[in-house]
C-alpha cells in the first residue's frame, strides 16, 4: 500500500499538481484548523497549539518576500535587523540569504531549508561524495558566521548531501487506475458545480478526490453564502443518483477580503517568525496567525513557564518588538490600517503579555 501511495503521489505531482492546487490545499488546511472544535485535555491542547504553530510557520518559511519595503525596515528595527541590512534587501529570507551567499562562493548548493520544530537551518549539497566531504566543513563555517553576524544564535546548522532520486516506474495497470480515478473526480466535480450554479448557489470550487484512500468532496464557498446545508444535500443527491459509495462532504468558507489581507501580511509574519525564533534569549518556539475570527491575531509560543518570575517581562518585550516593527512606516503598504492582536503564550499555554 505504501509503495502504491508513493507512486500515486509522484504521478499526480507530474501530471496534475499545480501551484494553484498547492495554494488551495494550504487554505483548506488552515480553514480545517480554524473550524475544528474539539474538547481536549490540557496536555493535548499544548500539543495541538504546537502543531498548528509549526504547520503555519512551515508554510510561511517557503514564501517569498513580496515587498522590498518590508526588507528595508528590517535594518531599522532592532529585533529584526539581524535578518536584513539595507544593502541586503533583495533576499527573501535568512535561508535565501545563506543559499545565495554560498552559491556566490561557487558551492554546489541545490537547496536550503528551515525546520522550526528543532530550529535547524540547513543546505543540501550536490555532487560526488568526495566533493561533499571536501566542502562540508567549509559550508558549515560559512553558515555559522552568517548566523553569528545576524545574532541568530538559536538556529543549528545542518549540511547534508543531496540524495539521488531514483524514479520508480508506475505500471500500466496502476496508471490506468489512477487515470480512471481522475476522470471520475473531474466528471463528478463538473456535475456538482453545474447543479449548484444552476440553482444560483455561490460556489468557488469543489475539487473532488477519489482514490484508494478517500472519497472526499470539499465545497469552497464565500462567507456570504449561508445555505451550506442545502448545498451539501444537493451534492449527496448527485452522489446517490450515481450509485457511488459514500463520500465525505465538507464546506470551507472563504472571505475574499481576508484572503487579500493574508497575502499582504504573509511576508511581514515570515520576517517576524524568522527573527523571533532565531534569537535564543527570546525563547520563541513558534509563530502563528489567523484572520478567523477577525481581527488578525498573531500568536507567539515560547518555552518559558508562566510561573517563571520573568515570564511577564519577556512576554511584553516580545510584544513591543513585534508592535514596533508592524507599526513602522516602511511596512504600512503591507499592513495598511488592519487591526491586529498580539498574544504571547508560555509553554503551559498561559498568556504572558
Amino acid at each position: 500500500m505504501d509503495k502504491m501511495l508513493k507512486k500515486m503521489k509522484e504521478y499526480y505531482n507530474n501530471n496534475y499538481f499545480t501551484e494553484e492546487t498547492s495554494d488551495r490545499i494550504k487554505k483548506r488546511v488552515l480553514n480545517e484548523i480554524r473550524n475544528k472544535k474539539v474538547k481536549m485535555s490540557i496536555g493535548k491542547k499544548v500539543m495541538y497549539f504546537s502543531s498548528v504553530a509549526v504547520l503555519i510557520i512551515g508554510l510561511l518559511i517557503g514564501s517569498a518576500f513580496a515587498s522590498p519595503t518590508v526588507a528595508n525596515v528590517l535594518a531599522k528595527v532592532p529585533i529584526l535587523n539581524a535578518l536584513f541590512e539595507k544593502e541586503q534587501d533583495i533576499y527573501p529570507s535568512i535561508v535565501g540569504m545563506i543559499t545565495d551567499h554560498l552559491r556566490t562562493l561557487d558551492y554546489n548548493i541545490v537547496g536550503g531549508y528551515l525546520r522550526v520544530h528543532d530550529k535547524k537551518i540547513g543546505v543540501r549539497i550536490g555532487g560526488t561524495d568526495k566533493y561533499f566531504n571536501e566542502v562540508k566543513g567549509k559550508v558549515e563555517q560559512e553558515i555559522t558566521e552568517i548566523l553569528q553576524d545576524k545574532e541568530l544564535d538559536a538556529y543549528h546548522v545542518e549540511v547534508t548531501k543531496e540524495k539521488e532520486f531514483v524514479r520508480e516506474e508506475i505500471s500500466e495497470k496502476q496508471k490506468k487506475k489512477i487515470e480512471a480515478y481522475m476522470q471520475q473526480s473531474q466528471k463528478l466535480e463538473e456535475e456538482i458545480l453545474k447543479a449548484l450554479n444552476n440553482k444560483n448557489y455561490e460556489i468557488l470550487s469543489a475539487h473532488v478526490r477519489i482514490n484508494d484512500v478517500e472519497k472526499f468532496i470539499p465545497l469552497e464557498i464565500p462567507v456570504s453564502e449561508t445555505r451550506e446545508d442545502e448545498m451539501k444535500q444537493i451534492v449527496k443527491d448527485i452522489v446517490q443518483e450515481k450509485d457511488m459509495d459514500k463520500f465525505t462532504i465538507k464546506v470551507y468558507k472563504t472571505d475574499p477580503e481576508k484572503e487579500k489581507a493574508d497575502r499582504r501580511w504573509r511576508p511581514v509574519i515570515t520576517t517576524i517568525s524568522e527573527g523571533l525564533i532565531g534569537m535564543k534569549e527570546l525563547k520563541v518556539e513558534g509563530v502563528g496567525y489567523s484572520f478567523y475570527p477577525f481581527p488578525l491575531t498573531i500568536s507567539i509560543r515560547t518555552s518559558v513557564e508562566s510561573s517563571d518570575s520573568n515570564a511577564r517581562e519577556l512576554g511584553k518585550e516580545i510584544e513591543n518588538k513585534v508592535r514596533h516593527f508592524i507599526e513602522s512606516e516602511e511596512v504600512k503598504e503591507n499592513v495598511k490600517d488592519d487591526p491586529y492582536n498580539i498574544n504571547v503564550y508560555s509553554k503551559d499555554k498561559e498568556k504572558i503579555n
